[in-house]
């Protein structure tokens, strides 16, 4: 009788491995087959911010938060003005394009703010690792759809989104780009957007 029900849960184990591993499959060519190779203006200008913290210098990133936000915005067309606020929240105000800064700015004002040099190091090398910071965007906006349409909330949605465009670069890029995305000014402001 034991060996009997060991062996139905080793089938049943076997069939749940099997359609996890088809799922995943289906997934990336869901979003392979989403993207329809036109970018949004927000999705430039989030490769943009993201391109800059791929190539960012080491040595910027040892100068400290100052210097960072300095060269965020030499390298964009943001002004990750930070200011802190009398309750220590940081204001950010991005210039210029209103309502697209939104997720662009968050993530900048994420990194400028939230982030020691080491966790910067971190996300640089986990761009790097996925690709590339358009590769990544190109996956992320199909995969948060993807995961929206799953019925899971905002949150979930971002995250899987993050892990699946991740793919294949290992547990220490993905939990980068997760911290990173997982900033709630960040998930308050991307989840629209993403939509």
């Amino acid at each position: 009788m034991l060996v009997k029900k060991n062996k139905l849960i080793l089938i049943f184990t076997a069939l749940l491995l099997a359609f996890s591993m088809t799922s995943l499959s289906i997934n990336k060519t869901y979003a392979d087959e989403a993207y329809d190779g036109d970018l949004s203006l927000q999705d430039e200008h989030l490769i943009e911010l993201l391109t800059a913290i791929e190539n960012m210098p080491d040595h910027v990133i040892e100068q400290g938060n100052h210097a960072i936000e300095h060269y965020l915005e030499k390298e964009t067309d943001f002004d990750f003005n930070t200011n802190e606020l009398s309750n220590g929240e940081i204001a950010i105000q991005p210039a210029g394009i209103g309502g697209i800064a939104s997720c662009v700015g968050a993530v900048g004002t994420a990194v400028v703010v939230n982030f020691t040099p080491a966790k910067i190091v971190k996300i640089k090398s986990a761009l790097k690792a996925v690709g590339g910071a358009t590769k990544f965007v190109k996956s992320l906006k199909p995969y948060y759809k993807m995961s929206r349409e799953d019925k899971l909330s905002k949150t979930a949605s971002l995250k899987q989104a993050v892990k699946l465009a991740a793919g294949d670069a290992g547990p220490d890029a993905k939990e980068a780009l997760l911290d990173l995305f997982g900033v709630s000014a960040v998930i308050g402001a991307c989840a629209g957007v993403f939509e």
